[in-house]
């Protein structure tokens, strides 16, 4: 039987848990189904993770990473400010519309850290990744279109977050992706409302 690597055995335990958890919930994706799911016995679960605790948060570390990763890839700034934002507000919205159930377990490890006494952290963390990646798109933005925002940056991306956060949940809730993408339209707008262009200074 071929070597596996203790990365390579967590690698796979994360990945394992992301499915188990996307189809029954996080809160049912017990260490026996996540073992079952990633084909190995209980005590490599035990050699890889001292608890389920630490594999919720790399878990979490994980799910996250790969989202503030794949909406960087996707933002790309340019001359026309409401067009950037509202093609970055699409890439985001996109990603996440063809895998709702992947999505849902992300709102659960959010509310599950929160609970959690020892956990709080990874939830604060988390967000100030969402908000660091916002800020970064915002600043490129603005030196590619010569514009200022009239908010500050840490002001203006946590209320761009909020926005798709929020639209994100309420189609979870009732499935409207029509009226998502109208809204993400209007944001933009809206958005783009809070930039001034610079003016040019003469030589």
């Amino acid at each position: 039987m071929p070597y596996v690597s203790v990365e390579q055995r967590r690698r796979d335990l994360i990945d394992a848990a992301i499915r188990v958890s996307a189809e029954v919930g996080l809160a049912a994706a017990s260490t026996r189904a996540i073992c079952a799911e990633a084909g190995v016995q209980q005590s490599v679960f035990h050699y890889c993770f001292s608890s389920k605790e630490e594999l919720l948060r790399e878990l979490t570390r994980e799910v996250v990473a790969g989202m503030v990763e794949t909406a960087v890839a996707s933002l790309d700034p340019g001359v026309d400010v409401e067009q950037s934002i509202f093609k970055g507000l699409m890439s985001l919205w996109e990603t996440v519309r063809v895998q709702p159930d992947k999505q849902l377990v992300f709102y659960e490890l959010t509310v599950g850290a929160l609970r959690a006494p020892g956990r709080g952290d990874i939830a604060e963390w988390q967000y100030r990744e969402y908000y660091a990646s916002t800020g970064q798109f915002l600043t490129r933005l603005a030196e590619t279109a010569g514009i200022e925002w009239t908010v500050p940056i840490p002001v203006l991306s946590r209320m761009v977050t909020t926005a798709i956060d929020g639209l994100i949940l309420g189609w979870l809730a009732d499935g409207r992706a029509d009226e998502v993408e109208a809204s993400l339209g209007s944001f933009a707008k809206v958005f783009a409302g809070l930039a001034v262009v610079v003016p040019v200074v003469a030589a």
